[in-house]
């Protein structure tokens, strides 16, 4: 529109512009003629041309248009099948995550009862090497049943030397018995030899040392010594108690003669006559014990009695020290607070006193030589070398 303004214009200023130059006239005269001639044609040409830029500026609008509108179709649709493919998205993940848990839950039990089955065969694993250590112990014990079938027939007598042995071990050291305890060795001997068998000769020799160290063992009546404390407890009721002290002193003879010649003793029973109310005098010596009273013997013949029960226990133990302490203080307290002019105390001291030499001599023996030996007899039948005897 602002081209065809301009082109409208343009004759008026071409007139001014012939105008202004006189000289050129004729110039001017044809330029006039031929600026007419085109401004005809221009004025013909002029409404041809204004449709075609206006339908071409509606078109380019139109065109803008289109491809703003299919811009945003496509924008749009992007942003629906954005939505689209995300909705599709979430429900292909729940989906994969429910099949994992069906997935998981399927396999639960399969994982189950795999480890079932490992721990059954760790089991059935536990078991054959259980087996296989029964069946060996069942091939020794055969061959030890084969062993014991090609024994003598005179194995029972290896077997009773050992059952002597054993007991007499336990005569020696729990009951402190060595006489019983070499009779009983005495016979095992006599069992092997028995046997008449010179593989034998080591079980004899090893129980020959075995009797000359049990017969060399001091004996001692540990059951008499044991009776006699028993004894002497009984007759701790029966101990009268020391009051001679407590007693009043015997009145002495005050009577005054007629006899001039005794006039000394006479002399002397006036004065004790008249100083008797006024002054008593007592003799005792310096270590005498302290009266006790009647009511506390209970107390004192039960601490007693004490001390001779810890005398019969370190008997048994052969515990030479606490024996002899504990008689000895049993002794002192029956001199100390007993009457010892009684033929009961006196007795019971006598007694006390004999016990108490009694030598308890500790049983240095710890083992006795045959028994391994014996061991290898019974259990194989035969004595093995030195390297092969069991332990």
């Amino acid at each position: 529109m602002d081209n065809n303004k301009h082109d409208a214009k343009s004759p008026e200023s071409e007139a001014t512009a012939i105008i202004v130059s006189p000289e050129t006239t004729d110039d001017i005269s044809a330029t006039s003629a031929s600026s007419t001639e085109s401004q005809t044609a221009k004025a013909t040409t002029a409404p041809s041309q204004t449709p075609a830029s206006n339908r071409s500026s509606w078109a380019i609008r139109f065109g803008v248009l289109l491809a703003l509108g299919l811009t945003a179709c496509t924008l749009g649709g992007g942003f629906m099948l954005y939505q689209q493919m995300q909705q599709q998205l979430l429900a292909q993940e729940a989906k994969n995550i429910a099949l994992l848990d069906q997935l998981q839950q399927a396999l639960l039990l399969p994982n189950q009862r795999i480890g079932q089955l490992e721990q059954q065969q760790l089991n059935d694993a536990k078991t054959y090497q259980e087996l296989t250590k029964l069946a060996e112990y069942q091939n020794q014990l055969q061959d030890r049943v084969n062993k014991l079938a090609q024994r003598s027939p005179t194995h029972w007598m290896a077997s009773e030397a050992e059952y002597l042995v054993n007991m007499a071990g336990r005569k020696l050291w729990l009951e402190k018995d060595p006489r019983t305890a070499t009779d009983l060795l005495k016979s095992a001997d006599e069992t092997i030899a028995a046997m008449n068998n010179p593989a034998l000769l080591p079980i004899r020799k090893a129980l020959a040392k075995d009797i000359a160290a049990t017969a060399s063992i001091k004996t001692t009546d540990i059951d008499g010594n044991v009776l006699a404390l028993d004894a002497l407890i009984e007759q701790l009721d029966k101990l009268p108690l020391n009051r001679t002290d407590s007693e009043a002193d015997a009145p002495e003879d005050t009577t005054i003669t007629g006899d001039l010649n005794d006039w000394q003793s006479n002399l002397g029973k006036t004065w004790k006559a008249l100083t008797q109310d006024f002054i008593t005098i007592r003799h005792k010596t310096a270590d005498a014990p302290a009266l006790l009273a009647p009511e506390q013997q209970w107390y004192l013949v039960e601490n007693i009695r004490h001390k001779l029960l810890q005398s019969q226990l370190a008997l048994y133990r052969y515990d030479r020290a606490t024996y002899h302490q504990s008689l000895m203080m049993a002794r002192k307290w029956i001199q100390s607070y007993f009457d010892t002019q009684d033929h009961k105390t006196a007795e019971a001291i006598a007694e006390i006193d004999r016990l108490a030499t009694l030598e308890l001599d500790p049983i240095t023996l710890k083992s006795f030589a045959a028994k391994p030996l014996l061991l290898q007899l019974t259990s194989y039948g035969e004595l093995t070398s030195s390297e092969d005897a069991p332990l």
